[in-house]
Order: C-alpha cells, then structure tokens, then sequence
C-alpha cells in the first residue's frame, strides 16, 4: 500500500471518530438551544407566578410580582421554560385551570389529617406543590412529592406524583387499597377474607364503614384501573397515582370521577 493511500485512509479514520464524537442527537441538539436562549436572557424568571425580573432588581429586591397562581401559561412560555416530564406537568395544571379548578394553599389542618393517611405517611417523607380546589368545594387536586430513603435493600425514590382529595358526606370507617402483589393475588384464590374485596388491589381495613354498600359501589368504578393507590378516612376519598404527573392519569381518573357523579 502507498504513503498515499495510507494518509488517505488515516485521514478517513480520523474524519469518521470526529463524527463520532461531536454527534449530538435531537434532543441533546434542542437541550443546548434551550440552555442557550435561557442564558441570553437578561430576565430571571419564576416559574411559578411567571414573573421576569432583571438581575438588577432580584439583587435590589425591588420589582412587581404578578402573583396570580390561576393564570394560564401559553404555550411559548411552557416550550421556553420547561421540558421532558415537567413541560407536560405544566401543561396538565393548564388544563386543571381551564376546567374549573382554582389555586388553593392547603391549610395545616388539612396537612395534619394527610400526615395520618395511609397513603402519604408509608413514605419516609413527603411534600407537596401545585394544590388547586374546584368550583363546588369538594375536590383538591395536588401533587405530592414522596420520597424513600436509599437503603441496604432498595434504592431512594423520589418523584411527584398526582393526588385527588374528594369530600363525600356518605362515607365512613377508614380503608386503605393498593394493587396486589403476585403472591397476594395467588395467596388470595385459596383464601380472600377481605372485608372489601376488589379485583387487582389488596384492601386493608383501618377501621369498618357504617355504609360498606355504598364504598364498595364507588369503588368498583375503579376495579379496572392500574398503578392507583385509594384510601377512604370518614368522609375522604384519597386517589394517587404512582408516576409523575401526566395528562393520561389525570384524564382516566377525571372520567371515572365524572362516572360515579352521574
């Protein structure tokens, strides 16, 4: 072979790594766009309230704030500003707004009795962001952020997630559902004594309903649906989803809430 192929093919294998390693794919592409604009922009901007202020006025503490928590996002703040699952978190409260739903700061009362809650307090910790109540007074809609420890066993978690909180004066006694593990689900063709039973989810009673008929008539609305977790305390429903928030949970849980109050 010749020097001058050899320098040839050389400078082909050089070409070929640099392709290699300079590739960027769409999304890293779009991510660099973002981080780009965001930095050339001489506003800082909150999230929450869609404020933007200049670096002058965040160090002088002097600026306006909009402060209204109903408003709507359009969707080139939302396209800017957020991305991945947080653009579609976003895009979820949008449409809670839009269908009746208004901020909401949940009170220490209330944040008292969800500390009592099966279904909150299995976590190591939790918080919560984002609360809104509907027009009727009867139904919060927020998202808590669960969290477990890393341990010699598992691995942390920590994830938001969506959470309904509907007051029903018919309910009664105090129940906790999740899905059934694989060996609940076997154990349980050869002996089911729960007191509610329901296809896919193991049910734990707290302490028993006057008015069983009536739980166990709301809860077959849901004896189809997967990845939920349910809890009846008094005259509370609590439904949570187990992922990040998204428009699918929000909307199949919404239409079964629609179902039961025909």
């Amino acid at each position: 072979m010749s020097d001058t192929v050899v320098i040839i093919v050389g400078i082909v294998i050089v070409f070929f790594f640099w392709k290699i390693m300079t590739f960027e794919s769409k999304s890293e592409t779009e991510e660099i766009k973002r981080l780009k604009e965001s930095l050339a922009d001489e506003f800082i901007y909150d999230p929450e309230t869609g404020t933007k202020i200049t670096l002058e006025q965040a160090e002088s503490g002097h600026w306006i704030p909009h402060n209204n928590l109903d408003r709507i996002k359009d969707s080139d703040e939302i396209e800017q500003f957020y991305h991945g699952p947080e653009k579609e978190a976003e895009e979820l409260k949008n449409y809670i707004k839009k269908n009746g739903f208004t901020y909401k700061k949940l009170t220490n009362k209330q944040l008292e009795l969800l500390e009592k809650t099966e279904i909150l307090s299995k976590y190591d910790d939790w918080s919560y962001s984002s609360s809104f109540l509907n027009d009727k007074g009867n139904c919060f809609v927020f998202f808590p952020a669960v969290e477990i420890n890393t341990s010699r066993h598992e691995l942390g978690y920590h994830e938001s997630q969506i959470m309904f909180w509907i007051k029903d004066e018919q309910l009664s006694g105090h129940y906790y559902f999740r899905e059934k593990t694989s060996f609940e689900t076997l154990i349980d063709l050869f002996r089911n004594d729960d007191e509610i039973k329901l296809d896919n989810y193991e049910s734990f009673t707290i302490r028993k309903s006057n008015n069983i008929r009536y739980i166990i008539k709301l809860l077959n609305f849901f004896k189809d649906e997967k990845e939920l977790e349910f809890e009846i305390c008094d005259d509370s429903f609590f439904i949570k989803t187990l992922s990040y928030p998204n428009m699918e949970d929000y909307l199949r849980i919404e239409k079964i809430i629609k179902k039961v109050n025909q």
